[in-house]
This record gives structure tokens, sequence and C-alpha cells, in this order.
């Protein structure tokens, strides 16, 4: 808490709770991380991922802090440089992370490290409420899915996820994630998946040839339907830049932008 207390993002609601459900959403090797200790005191740490992303064994950088009197001495590259030899011993291809576009301290420093930036990553939030008005298509039905009807869609992205919203979460978290399927009679034609506890909004894929016919816009309403009513804001993140046809839609349907990322890489 002490690493991210000045951070642009407002961290101060990070519950324990919270924090391990975030490293098991990104599949964490606490023996591949790293931290860094000023006697007995960690001053800063670098959690790390691991899963196929892509169809590479791909490592995230799922949380990077340096207290802020340590910072400016190299701690970041250092942790990078501690962990690479195991990644490699792990068979892992890529490093990737993701970092807020204002945070140029940081951007920096992963340069330092062997990163560069390989995409833009446009960050969304709309009031739940809203997504409860939505216009529903009336011959689409939604319901709950399996994980294996899921899978059934992903070749409907039209990008790459990040490793965050990478679609092996489901394994990952289990018990955490609704997935919603839209039906056009026994056809699933889109789909939606949400983290409950994390209130993050992971994925939402319509069948190419069914789409600009309301099925996104009827997923949302409908899962904004099973959100508890405290949870007044839904965010989108990490939405591809190249994509302006999903930003069009979110705006459709009242997202805001929020934040912009880059996503970064380091071949191994």
């Amino acid at each position: 808490m002490e690493a991210f207390a000045d951070y642009a993002m407002d961290a101060s609601g990070t519950t324990e709770e919270s924090m391990m459900l975030r490293m098991a959403k990104n599949a964490v090797s606490f023996d591949a991380s790293a931290g860094a200790y000023d006697g007995d005191r960690m001053v800063g740490f670098t959690l790390i991922g691991l899963d196929e992303l892509g169809g590479e064994l791909t490592a995230f950088d799922a949380g990077t802090g340096i207290v802020p009197d340590f910072r400016g001495r190299g701690l970041a590259k250092a942790m990078f440089d501690h962990a690479l030899p195991e990644l490699r011993n792990q068979g892992v291809q890529r490093f990737l992370l993701e970092v807020l576009q204002q945070n140029e301290p940081a951007i920096k420093a992963y340069e330092k490290s062997g990163f560069e930036i390989i995409r833009e990553l446009k960050c969304f939030a709309v009031e739940t409420a809203s997504l409860r008005s939505l216009d529903a298509e009336p011959d689409t039905e939604i319901r709950p899915i399996a994980v294996e009807t899921f899978r059934t869609l992903v070749s409907e992205a039209d990008w790459v996820p990040s490793f965050e919203n990478r679609f092996t979460v489901h394994a990952a978290i289990p018990s955490h994630v609704t997935t919603l399927g839209a039906f056009d009679g026994e056809t699933c034609v889109g789909v939606v998946t949400y983290c409950r506890d994390l209130n993050w909004l992971l994925s939402l894929l319509v069948v190419r040839e069914h789409r600009r016919r309301g099925i996104g816009r009827t997923l949302l309403r409908a899962l904004a339907a099973r959100i508890p009513e405290n949870r007044s804001r839904l965010a989108a993140l990490n939405i591809d830049a190249s994509d302006v046809g999903m930003q069009a839609f979110l705006s459709t349907v009242g997202f805001s932008p929020l934040v912009d990322q880059y996503e970064m890489q380091r071949r191994l």
C-alpha cells in the first residue's frame, strides 16, 4: 500500500482479499516473483504471472511497486533481472506489462530493463444504472453458459486480449467468474464474462455475422441486472486502441474514457 499510495489510480480501497484474488486471476507464481529488501524491510516487489497467451508461454508483471524513498535506484531493473533466469528456465518466451501512459518515470525504467511499447490500450467506465436501462434485442435469449461454450466463441475476437483479460481467466478463478451467452435459437452468438468480486468486465464477444443487431447491448443489460446495486460503476479495461468499432460501441452504450495504457514487451 505504501508503494501505491501516490499512484495515479486510487488504490486505497485495496484489501488483502481482493489483492490475493487479483494475483490468482493473473496466475502469479510467487517462486518466479521478486522482492527488494532494505535489511528485513521489503521496499519493492514485482509479482509475476505465468500463462499461455497468443500461443506463447508469457510472463506478466501483475504488480510492481517501490516505496517512494527507494525509487530512482534501479530496483525495478534489478528485480526483473533477478527473475529472468527462472522465467527462461520455465520456457517463458516473452514478458508483458501494462503501464499508464502518464507514468513517464515508470515507462523509462521499463525501457531501461529492455521493454518496448507494442500497443496502446484504452480503458472505459460506465454507470451500471445506465446499462440496466438499455434497450434489449427481443429475439435474443440471455442465459448462463459453461466455459466449454465460451471457448467456442474466442475465435470471434478481433485481437488477442491483454493478459489481465486473457481467455483462460476462467480456469484460474472459476468460482468468481460469471459467463452469460446470447442465443439465437439454440446457437450461442455472443458472450460476456465478468469477475464479480473484482467488478471486472473480462470480455464481450459477438459472432461476426451477428454484429450490429443489438446483441452486445443486450448482453450488457443482462449483466448489469446481475451486478449488485452498490457496484455503481463498471469498467471495461484494456481495449485495443486499434479497435475503433468497439470503442464506438462502448461510447454508444454510455462508457466514457477512464485512462490510457501502454502494453510493453520484452522478448526472453
